[in-house]
């Protein structure tokens, strides 16, 4: 199998990839972040009909997955909708990684039912799900691929709401949606203002019972976003205030909600959580966990959140070099250590406390799955996907990544610090090549 390398800078110096990132955080500043309608609390579900009659929305399509279906937790809605003359038409076929093919069969579900508004429940998937087949409904002359990257979505997509079942993804305060490429063997992420919803509900009863597997993937899927928001180098002072309230709640409430499944207070402390981590690294971008993170569900169809969860204390690891103190920032947010410890102690701690986390959590430190002879694909794709526009504090070249994912195979050593010690010291901007 003939790798890629078109992820190496080649011709592109540091300095222009860093110039990019700065453009970006610059835009982030000024852009105008639309706003939706929050409804948050328990019960917020049942406003939600009112609203929507208001507004006029008249023929949505629920899109939703088959075990929310069966488990019956979108009926109270429907029943609501139908009794308020406004009958659903549903789409219950997206995936956990959801696929092109996914989007072309639920723009199909909503051009049959002549459609004019969605509503997703469910989690990330279904929501990034539905604000692709929004993208598609109003540009239709763009295919997914076509609109892959930044603000390509030409025309508005009809009003969204979005009912986050999980606490995790924070896709309902981000401008993206992430899809498969089966055909390509890749993610791409369709990113614009125009995919942020109309209406965001934020409703803890729809959470109650989740399995603690879903509830745990979720957690660590929001405490990836917040973290890799405020270590990244395009922070803004909303973004880093929400990531540090989202890495409070985490530290607080993940143990909760995933012990006690039942916690009210737990589960909408988890869902504010989640949704702050996705208000802050919607305005920052993400790093190299979430590239590898997507990399991997390619190959393996790891769900999101457990790949996210699988390499991000290795990503720390590499990255601590260049953001001891905003490591040392996060461990404070976590309530980790004292006034008297240091940057570098508490930067330690920090990512000792996430891989505790993951254990207690129930999250291996090693990928079952992963194949060694698959590492070079991957690590290409993932730096394909990481640069240049993801502001990482630390570069990593092609044989830092591969030597990553080596520690992260079943059969391979524990990751340590002493082996993320023995990578050759590097400066944060010193070129991503071999």
């Amino acid at each position: 199998m003939n790798v890629r390398t078109d992820h190496e800078p080649a011709g592109i110096t540091v300095v222009l990839m860093r110039a990019y990132q700065r453009l970006l955080q610059a835009l982030a500043l000024v852009l105008p972040f639309p706003q939706p309608r929050k409804l948050i609390g328990a019960g917020a579900l049942r406003t939600l009909p009112p609203l929507m009659r208001g507004r006029r929305w008249r023929r949505p399509l629920l899109v939703t997955n088959r075990q929310l279906l069966q488990l019956q937790l979108p009926q109270p809605l429907l029943q609501k909708l139908e009794g308020a003359g406004r009958p659903c038409q549903v789409f219950d076929q997206v995936p956990d990684n959801p696929t092109i093919a996914c989007v072309e069969a639920g723009l199909q579900a909503y051009r049959a039912g002549r459609c004019d508004s969605l509503v997703a429940v469910g989690g990330g998937s279904v929501i990034d799900c539905a604000k692709a087949i929004g993208a598609r409904a109003a540009n239709p002359w763009l295919s997914c691929r076509a609109m892959d990257g930044l603000f390509r979505v030409v025309l508005p997509p009809p009003p969204l709401a979005c009912v986050p079942t999980t606490a995790g993804s924070g896709s309902e305060a981000s401008i993206a949606a992430v899809l498969t490429d089966q055909e390509r063997q890749r993610k791409l992420a369709m990113a614009d203002l125009k995919l942020l919803p109309a209406i965001t509900v934020i409703d803890p009863e729809l959470m109650l019972g989740l399995p603690p597997a879903i509830t745990a993937a979720g957690g660590l899927d929001a405490l990836t976003h917040a973290v890799e928001a405020y270590i990244g180098r395009s922070g803004t002072p909303f973004s880093n205030r929400r990531a540090l309230e989202a890495i409070s709640a985490i530290a607080r409430w993940l143990p909760r909600a995933h012990a006690h499944g039942d916690d009210l207070e737990a589960r909408l402390q988890m869902a504010l959580a989640a949704h702050a981590a996705g208000e802050a690294f919607t305005r920052t971008n993400v790093g190299y966990a979430h590239a590898l993170a997507h990399a991997l569900g390619c190959f393996y169809a790891i769900p999101h959140g457990l790949a996210n969860a699988l390499v991000l204390p290795s990503v720390l690891r590499f990255s601590r070099p260049a953001c001891e103190p905003k490591l040392a920032a996060l461990a404070r947010a976590a309530g980790l250590g004292t006034s008297q410890d240091s940057d570098p102690m508490l930067a330690r701690d920090f990512i000792r406390w996430v891989e505790a986390l993951n254990q207690q959590l129930g999250v291996p430190p090693f990928i079952a799955s992963l194949r060694s002879v698959d590492i070079p694909r991957i690590s290409a794709d993932a730096l394909q996907e990481a640069h240049p526009s993801y502001p990482v504090p630390r570069w990593m070249r092609r044989s830092d990544c591969e030597a990553l994912l080596t520690q992260l195979l079943a059969d391979g050593a524990s990751p340590s610090d002493a082996w993320f010690q023995s990578i050759p010291p590097a400066e944060a901007d010193s070129p991503p090549e071999e």
